[in-house]
């Protein structure tokens, strides 16, 4: 997808969301989001108001915190639930599979042995794999049930 589009879906879906939750499109959640589109790659909130700082456009940290959560809640970004200096025992070989809700942040683990055998099958060229993580996202049994309730 050629960088014009995107940005278009972008604001477009933005848009969308703003006018369906009656927010109100701001010059600085355009300009955040433009930041972000342009960065073309994951980053952390820290790099992305340094990135702003470094810009020609003036916005709070705090702008862009709460821009950042509105556009994961209109689903043009997403929260990847990644930390640094985690360990786990590496003796067991079993696969785990985390379960993360994006409305709450719960985090479930479970074992998936048809998975952990399909991962070991699976070949890559140029990369020999020594261990696999998997993380899921969605919706927990809890969130689920709340947003079901709200929308009735």
């Amino acid at each position: 997808m050629n960088e014009d589009k995107r940005k278009g879906l972008a604001h477009e879906a933005l848009s969308r969301y703003i006018a369906d939750h009656h927010r109100r499109c701001t010059p600085e959640r355009s300009a955040v989001l433009d930041m972000i589109l342009g960065l073309n790659s994951r980053f952390t909130i820290d790099e992305l108001c340094r990135a702003i700082d470094e810009g020609d456009f003036r916005v709070s940290h705090a702008t862009v915190y709460n821009s950042v959560k509105l556009f994961c809640d209109a689903g043009i970004l997403r929260r990847l639930h990644l930390q640094a200096d985690v360990y786990e025992l590496a003796i067991d070989p079993q696969l785990t599979v985390r379960l993360v809700c994006r409305k709450c942040g719960k985090v479930r683990e479970m074992r998936d042995q048809q998975l952990a055998r399909t991962l070991a099958l699976k070949r890559y060229q140029s990369f020999i794999p020594d261990g696999y993580e998997v993380c899921m996202t969605g919706l927990c049994s809890r969130c689920r049930a709340k947003g079901l309730k709200d929308k009735k």
